[in-house]
This record gives C-alpha cells, sequence and structure tokens, in this order.
C-alpha cells in the first residue's frame, strides 16, 4: 500500500472547518479531492477542491454522521476525476472530543472504499480523515481490502504552518532539552520530525543547514551542484582548504560535517540541479523548502514547484554592492516567504521571467548565448557578486527564525505582516512588508496542481 501524505491551503481548511463545525455539536463530512505529487517515498495528495454534503441530507448525531456519498458523485464527475488523476479523501469531524478514529468509523470507511477504490484502475490511494475541534486532522489511506495505513503528514499551509505528525519519540537529550525549554516539547517533537529541503549550499545555504541542525531537524535535502573552492572559504561554514583543493562537491562536504556533529540529522545529498527529477521527487516530500540560490532560473523552478505542491517556501538572498575601492555602496540580507494563496518571487520582483530565460539559454546552450548577447538580443547574466559572511548569517538569521515564527507563532504580530523582511546594513534599518495575496498571473496556474505541472525531465545524481 501506498503511505500517502495530505497537504491543503489554511484558507480550504477554514472552510471545511466552518461546514465540519456548525455549532451545532454534530458530526459532520466533506470529500477531499486531491491532486498527486509522486515523491520519493510517499504520495504527496492535495487537496485541490472540496464536496460539501448538504447537512440537511445527512443523518448527523453527535458521534455518528452518514451522508448521501454517492449523490455527490455523477458518472461524469467520477470520470471527470479518473481523468485528472486524483485521489478521493472523505473527511468528517469529532465534536465529542475523541481523538482517533472510532471502530464506527473503520467499518463505514471498509465498506466505503471498497467500492470507490474500484472506480479506478491504478491503484491510486484513496483515504479518510478525521478533524477534531481545535482544527488538528488526522488521516489514513485505505485501500479495496478494508487496511488502513496512517498518513505520517497533515500539513496546512498560509500564514502559519499547521504540520501535524505521527511519530513516537524516544527519551530527550541534554540539548534537546534546551530547546524544549524554550520553544516547548510539541515544537521540538516536530522539528525532531521535519523534512526540510535547501537548495543553494553556499553562502547562506550552508549556515541555513547549520542552524536546523543544530535545533533537531530530523531530515535535511541538500541539493547543490558545485565543488568546494578556495573562493568559497571566507562563506561556506564546514567548508576546508583540503575539501578546496580536493575539488569536494559542497553537498559531500557538508553531510559529512552533519554526521561528524552526531545530533541525529539524516542527510540525502544531491549534487544536481534543482530541476532534475531526482531532486524533484526528493523536494515534494519536505515539509518545508529554503531557497538558497542566486540565480532567476533556480527561483523561478523553486517558485512553481513550491506552489505546484502546496509546501511552504523561504527565500534567502544577500544583495552586495561594492565600489571597487574597498567600500560598500549597498548590502542588504533579505527573507522572503512564499506560501501557496499569496504572492510569488515573481510577483515580488525578486526576478524577471527575461532573466530566466537569458540564463536558460546559458546552460543549455552557451555558444547561442554568446551570439545572441553579442547581436544585443539576451542581456549579459550578471557576474558573481562580492561575499561577506556576516552578511549572509544575517540574511539566514532572519529567515530561519521567520520559519520558526510560523511554525511556533512566538511573534506578537501577526504572521502576514513579514512576507518580506530586510536588513539593510549601510542604512542600519529593519523593514518588514505584509503580502498582499495576489499571486502573479503566471504562477497561479500552478497552484495545487501537483505533477500535472512537473516541470522538467533530466537526470540526477545521488551522492
Amino acid at each position: 500500500m501506498v503511505t500517502a501524505i495530505l497537504t491543503m491551503t489554511a484558507n480550504q481548511c477554514e472552510m471545511v472547518y466552518k461546514h465540519l463545525f456548525p455549532g451545532d455539536g454534530l458530526e459532520s463530512a466533506a470529500i477531499l479531492l486531491c491532486n498527486q505529487g509522486r515523491g520519493e517515498r510517499y504520495r504527496r495528495l492535495i487537496v485541490s477542491d472540496v464536496l460539501y454534503p448538504p447537512h440537511h441530507l445527512s443523518e448527523r448525531k453527535g458521534d455518528f454522521v452518514s451522508w448521501p456519498f454517492a449523490d455527490c458523485f455523477s458518472t461524469d464527475k467520477i470520470c471527470d476525476i479518473d481523468r485528472k488523476g486524483q485521489s478521493i479523501v472523505t473527511i468528517h469531524s469529532h465534536p465529542n472530543g475523541r481523538s482517533e478514529f472510532s471502530e464506527l468509523d473503520d467499518r463505514n470507511d471498509q465498506e466505503l472504499f471498497s467500492s470507490v477504490c474500484n472506480w479506478f484502475d491504478d491503484g491510486r490511494p484513496n483515504g479518510s480523515a478525521i478533524m477534531l475541534s481545535n482544527g488538528q486532522i488526522k488521516a489514513r489511506t485505505v485501500d479495496a481490502h478494508g487496511m488502513f495505513r496512517a498518513m505520517p503528514t497533515v500539513s496546512v499551509i498560509g500564514e502559519n504552518i499547521y504540520i501535524w505528525k505521527r511519530h513516537k519519540f524516544q527519551a530527550e537529550t541534554a540539548y534537546q532539552d534546551k530547546i524544549a525549554q524554550t520553544l516547548g516539547k510539541g515544537t521540538l517533537d516536530l522539528l525532531r520530525t521535519m523534512r526540510i529541503g535547501v537548495i543553494g549550499c553556499s553562502g547562506t545555504g550552508s549556515i541555513i543547514i547549520e542552524l536546523l541542525v543544530r535545533n533537531c531537524i530530523g531530515e535535511l535535502v541538500i541539493v547543490d551542484d558545485d565543488i568546494v573552492e578556495e573562493k568559497n572559504l571566507n562563506r561556506l561554514i564546514n567548508s576546508t582548504m583540503n575539501a578546496a583543493h580536493k575539488e569536494q562537491p559542497k553537498v559531500l562536504a557538508i553531510k559529512q560535517a552533519i554526521q561528524k556533529i552526531g545530533m541525529g540529522t539524516k542527510v540525502d545529498a544531491y549534487q544536481e540541479l534543482t530541476d532534475s527529477p531526482g531532486v524533484v521527487s526528493a523536494l515534494i516530500d519536505c515539509d518545508v523548502i529554503f531557497g538558497c540560490v542566486d540565480s532567476a532560473f533556480g527561483r523561478y523552478h523553486l517558485d512553481c514547484l513550491a506552489s505546484a505542491y502546496l509546501i511552504p517556501y523561504f527565500d534567502v538572498g544577500v544583495y552586495l554592492e561594492a565600489d571597487g575601492k574597498g567600500g560598500i555602496t549597498a548590502a542588504d540580507a533579505v527573507s522572503h516567504y512564499i506560501q501557496p494563496e499569496g504572492e510569488s518571487l515573481l510577483s515580488r520582483g525578486a526576478y524577471t521571467i527575461e532573466q530566466v530565460t537569458v540564463e536558460n539559454w546559458r546552460r543549455k546552450d552557451s555558444d547561442y548565448y554568446q551570439q545572441q548577447r553579442i547581436a544585443g538580443y539576451l542581456a549579459a547574466v550578471d557576474e558573481e557578486q562580492p561575499a561577506v559572511i556576516s552578511v549572509n548569517m544575517q540574511a539566514a538569521c532572519l529567515a530561519f527564525n521567520d520559519f520558526m515564527a510560523r511554525i511556533h507563532a512566538y511573534r506578537f504580530d501577526s504572521n502576514d505582516e513579514f512576507a518580506i523582511q530586510r536588513f539593510r546594513l549601510v542604512h542600519g534599518c529593519y523593514e518588514n512588508t505584509i503580502d498582499t495575496g495576489k499571486p502573479h498571473p503566471l504562477m497561479k496556474p500552478y497552484m495545487g496542481t501537483g505533477d500535472g505541472s512537473l516541470l522538467v525531465k533530466n537526470n540526477t545524481r545521488h551522492v
């Protein structure tokens, strides 16, 4: 049986909650239609649409609900779901305080999904979920034989990030206890089970990785196609002159350093570009993504991927301008938070489609790029900018602390006020900006489509 994980947007979850908890203390039900993302480990079920059976057509009690399930699905509707490859997940409320599926839930699901699973002949995962009065969701897959498998992760993505894990923990260590004292055991337990992707492992990425490891993140997916060079040593955490002389892959050097730390973080390392199929599959399984790239193409791809698979995305950037005489004319540390129903990096002008086009030509056909550049049809891709580790650390800490605020909600102000954070070192000022909630027209069609918008097909190498 396929192991699935479930994800939806905050607005979808709010609408479902209002339907399931109308205030009368009786159970209610809804149906989630989910697009799919085929990850390396899991099948990501991405809520695309919700069907709401009318309350007056349902038999509702404090510990039971029966609704006209078949009436929600015409022949045309079933054909449409089949054509899109969608999964069906039923969800009902438990207003009486019960926190797990009941025996009655088990019997009803076994009877229902013996039929639902036979509607389709491709073995797609279907399932059921319960929502508790505090908004928490627990879900499981149900196959045609009535076998259950708990979904290890359910996530709701908005300005706040809600992630519920099914995992049993061993005793805490001394260093974990320090985190629990500050953030609480619940947040520590979540950190210990999270799988986080970090794309770009140099100036800002290596610092993000260090922060995640020291805060007991369970698993990391690290991605970078480059090697360690002497020019990286002033800002690449855990890099050595020996690694530079050996031209060691950055991801391998960092993976070895994490293993030497010995705090238990597991690492999958990819010496590849972000758009390779193996990397995409690994990132689909992630709870959160940090983008630490300086290319427009990399940002564009992560923008699309995060939107398609409903994965919260933190972009880390540094903008440093030197005057060539030993002075600095600008030094900005910037953090963006991107969530599926809000602005994209494209909306915010962090890159342009023209830049993406130019970079794509340069990496795919360098001769053509040079010809078109000389002819004046393509702009030159920017050369490397100066890099200072202290500014990189400022940007990485902005993004990491923003991440912690969205899973732990420690801020006095609402998280929606911190969509963009910018520290201007030269001016000595901090700025934060609200998300307008207006996705870019070019990005909006990607939202929640999963594998329906898979971007590229290349090869990957797993280190």
